[in-house]
């Protein structure tokens, strides 16, 4: 999973990229660093989709522009428009069936 080096990159992502997954958190998060290494292997099972990892300290408005108050949060995008938001309670298996929803469909 890439980081986003500013804003204008993600909002760059979003507009060139059909289906995009932001991961949203910053470096002090212990439960946002166990929950990354296991999204970025289940997204290997999505090659169509991108994702972004998106560190709130460094990108802070960001968290404004997308009403993020509360980290982890996974923001996924198809055709540049949010279509779902995980935040800090959620399963693996809730963000893959939510994906796969989505996914057959590009």
């Amino acid at each position: 999973m890439e980081t986003a080096a500013d804003y204008l990159e993600i909002e760059a992502s979003l507009a060139s990229k059909s289906l995009v997954l932001l991961y949203c958190s910053q470096p002090a998060c212990n439960v946002c660093k166990s929950l990354l290494p296991k999204v970025e292997d289940m997204m290997k099972e999505y090659p169509k989709a991108s994702s972004l990892y998106v560190d709130l300290e460094d990108i802070q408005d960001f968290a404004g522009r997308h009403t993020v108050f509360s980290i982890p949060t996974i923001l996924f995008f198809a055709e540049g428009k949010e279509q779902f938001r995980l935040v800090r309670t959620f399963g693996l298996n809730e963000l893959s069936e939510k994906i796969d929803r989505i996914y057959k469909h590009f």
